[in-house]
């Protein structure tokens, strides 16, 4: 590596400035892909006079995408580095939103989508990886808490100004600001030095019997599917259930009798439910780094659940807000903790990996969540699914007990 490679400020746990600028390109990125969807949606129907079944599935193409993306990029996150990885995805991501400013027609969206999507999510994979691998071990739980609230932030952020783009100047303006938002998530992780990938005070965990040069390629690989597969169940079900909001919250309240907008409307239930997020986050982002994994993953299911019975049988609109909001605490330490029980088990030279498959889980879980939610729906109804995606939080609590032990190295705060 050069020595240009190596300059500037240095991620060093959450108060170094470099953590904070990954965290900011992280938001820059998690903005632009919030906001893509719903744009997308809007121009194929307004713009290119398709229906909503292909706007459907033009949106559906980066899910589909990152499902893939993620697990291959942690694999390269291992190799060549998280900061390359974010550099390369970054490039891959404007040139799919780009492509959309000079030719927006369905198959220039088709393969825009399937750029945009290995490219958003290389970055998400990377940044991650990035800041866990370079934060030590006793603050590693915060600040993959704190990471997360980027995602939160491009939530509110993205579609906000993708919609008022789009009301002033137009589709290919509105693009064309997504394009300047994801320039800007490259210049800024680019700022931030890429070494070291491992936090000082850990890098003596590299070596010794647990090392990736004295195991071989296929005890590497048992290791690897040992310390994954736990999270990535427990990701599956957790954002299935995260995936059915998304998609059948407004349809649910209103057969309630609550109206879809409005400040009392079914819509402002995802403002309440982002907000308990990130108030929980900060609230309980240093226990996430003192409680043991396990004991965290039990009790955020069994939150997830409250929240989402709550919500199945919400006669009102404060009645669904409160379960929004217990909602929020459940899922605001569930990344975090599932990010420490996939990696604690490894030496750092196999994190991203695990990072990057167990997060596969959670796109998967995105894409599945809706479709199992629609068929539920369509033969019972909306609560009859709400209350199933409830039951399957709980039915996977047992399973936290066969994750993989933290490795002997590890201190006994991210231990199961």
């Amino acid at each position: 590596m050069t020595s240009a490679a190596r300059h500037g400020p240095s991620a060093r746990g959450i108060r170094s400035v470099g953590f904070w600028l990954i965290v900011v390109a992280a938001s820059a990125n998690y903005s632009v892909n919030a906001a893509a969807a719903p744009l997308l949606t809007r121009g194929t129907l307004e713009v290119l006079g398709q229906d909503a079944a292909a706007a459907g599935g033009l949106v559906a193409i980066t899910g589909i995408t990152a499902i893939v993306a993620m697990a291959a990029a942690g694999v390269a996150a291992d190799r060549v580095g998280p900061k390359t990885v974010a550099v390369a995805a970054s490039v891959l991501a404007i040139a799919g939103v780009g492509l959309l400013i000079v030719s927006f027609t369905v198959p220039s969206i088709a393969v825009s989508r399937l750029a945009y999507g290995a490219g958003n999510a290389g970055v998400t994979i990377a940044t991650t990886s990035w800041v866990a691998l370079s934060t030590p071990h006793h603050q590693r739980g915060r600040a993959l808490g704190y990471y997360g609230i980027s995602v939160w932030v491009g939530l509110a952020a993205g579609p906000l100004l993708a919609e008022n783009l789009y009301a002033w100047a137009g589709n290919s303006a509105a693009w064309a600001g997504m394009a300047i938002l994801q320039v800007m998530a490259l210049g800024i992780a680019a700022l931030v030095a890429s070494t070291p990938t491992v936090h000082p005070a850990d890098a003596r965990k590299e070596s010794g019997p647990a090392s990736p040069e004295s195991l071989t390629a296929a005890a590497l690989r048992r290791s690897l599917a040992r310390a994954v597969w736990v999270p990535a169940v427990i990701s599956l079900a957790a954002w299935g259930a995260q995936g059915l909001l998304t998609a059948f919250l407004v349809l649910h309240l209103q057969a309630q009798g609550m109206p879809a907008s409005g400040v009392g409307g079914a819509a402002t239930i995802f403002v309440v439910f982002a907000a308990s997020v990130v108030v929980a986050r900060i609230a309980l982002g240093a226990a996430t780094d003192r409680i043991a994994v396990t004991s965290t993953a039990r009790a955020s299911l069994a939150v997830v659940a409250a929240g989402l019975s709550v919500i199945a049988f919400a006669p009102t609109f404060w009645w669904a807000a409160a379960g929004a909001a217990v909602l929020g605490v459940g899922y605001a330490p569930l990344y975090p903790t599932l990010t420490l029980m996939a990696t604690a088990p490894l030496p750092p030279a196999r994190q991203s990996t695990a990072i990057g498959f167990f997060s596969a889980a959670t796109a998967l879980g995105m894409a599945v969540g809706p479709a199992l939610g629609g068929l539920s729906i369509t033969a019972t109804s909306s609560t009859v699914a709400f209350v199933g995606a409830a039951v399957v939080q709980l039915a996977v609590i047992p399973v936290v007990r066969f994750s993989a032990p933290a490795r002997e190295t590890a201190p006994q705060a991210t231990r199961a």
